[in-house]
């Protein structure tokens, strides 16, 4: 079962709800790209906000840097928190 969160925001224009599961976040972390940021973090918030709030949500990205504040803030809760540590090798490295 894909991991999927019920995700509100606070926003000038009001609450917004997205719904987010593995497939759309991954979806959007493999089409973002160093010179292409905007339009995958409006097609990510676009897609997963709940079909009640969609119109504040189209309302909302029309200004400049909405969409990346929104996908920063869904990320931001949607991605569990890691602590990962490397664990150093007992043997010694081949000659």
């Amino acid at each position: 079962m894909a991991f999927e969160k019920k995700i509100t925001l606070e926003t000038p224009v009001g609450e917004i709800t997205f719904n987010v599961n593995a497939a759309d976040y991954n979806k959007y972390i493999n089409s973002t790209q160093p010179n292409n940021k905007v339009q995958p973090a409006t097609n990510f918030v676009l897609n997963t906000v709940v079909q009640e709030d969609a119109k504040k949500l189209k309302e909302l990205v029309q200004q400049p840097g909405a969409a990346l504040f929104l996908v920063g803030a869904i990320v931001e809760e949607y991605q569990p928190e890691f602590n990962f540590t490397v664990k150093k090798s007992k043997t010694e490295p081949s000659k």
